[in-house]
């Protein structure tokens, strides 16, 4: 999100503002960053800082508001219709070069592509006969995370530990392609939009119908009985780009 107006309102460690050391002072700062996070959370469109500020002063101050209700609600539908139409043609765009990428990835002799639109390719076998996960089970994986053009937006191998979730939390892709696999196996696998996050897209490392590339290494299967429950800690892939997505993504397995 772009910003534009008040200089010296840049917040991080170049303000000037000294760092609070009072009870009062701190709650002050976490309401106002809480303030931040929530406006950037949900802003469409460019952010006025300087009007954003006046507001705040005057919200605070007890002054009358100088746009009204209806004004900023009638301007709000306005940038929302605008921040709409550009999120519908920029899905659309990245909808073609998502199945551009995709056929031209299918036609490599080393890719199988399922019937759900998957692709997969197998990169190391597990030596043996050896567990592969039901959808219950929780799986232990290094992955990488990549767009189609090679940019990285998640990865557990750099941040050096592997990640653990259920998999029938998940996108749909990873429901998919982890039940094929076995321990000790690691693939690459190519995941159309309709297997991943969609029009919605995830935070902003992942744009809207994007077809993503995971490089996944299945190190262990926790069975379901072992599982503590819906509260369970993990992590989903992609979580680590979704910038506060909420935690495992929703999902289902995608037929073979």
């Amino acid at each position: 999100m772009s910003a534009c107006g008040e200089p010296g309102v840049s917040g991080g460690q170049g303000d000037a503002t000294p760092l609070p050391e009072s009870p009062e002072g701190k709650v002050s700062y976490g309401m106002g960053y809480s303030v931040g996070s929530a406006v950037e959370a949900q802003a469409q469109g460019e952010i006025d800082r300087e009007q954003l500020m006046a507001g705040l002063r005057d919200a605070l101050e007890g002054r009358e508001r100088r746009v009204s209700q209806e004004d900023f609600q009638a301007a709000l539908a306005t940038v929302r219709e605008a921040a709409e139409e550009q999120a519908a043609k920029v899905a659309e765009k990245n909808l073609g070069e998502a199945q551009a990428f995709l056929e031209s990835n299918a036609a490599r002799e080393a890719v199988t592509v399922t019937d759900s639109g998957l692709q997969y390719e197998v990169l190391a076998s597990a030596a043996g006969d050896n567990a592969s996960p039901a959808p219950e089970d929780r799986v232990v994986v290094h992955y990488t995370g990549e767009l189609a053009d090679g940019t990285v937006f998640d990865s557990s191998r750099e941040r050096g530990e592997p990640a653990e979730f259920r998999l029938d939390r998940v996108i749909p892709g990873w429901t998919e392609a982890l039940q094929r696999m076995e321990v000790g196996d690691r693939w690459k696998i190519w995941l159309p939009p309709e297997l991943a996050y969609g029009e919605r897209g995830a935070g902003k490392r992942i744009p809207p119908n994007s077809a993503l590339v995971f490089d996944v290494e299945l190190l262990d299967v926790k069975p379901a009985e072992n599982d503590a429950g819906p509260g369970a800690e993990g992590e989903a892939p992609g979580d680590g780009a979704a910038e506060g997505s909420g935690g495992e993504a929703e999902g289902s397995s995608g037929s073979s």
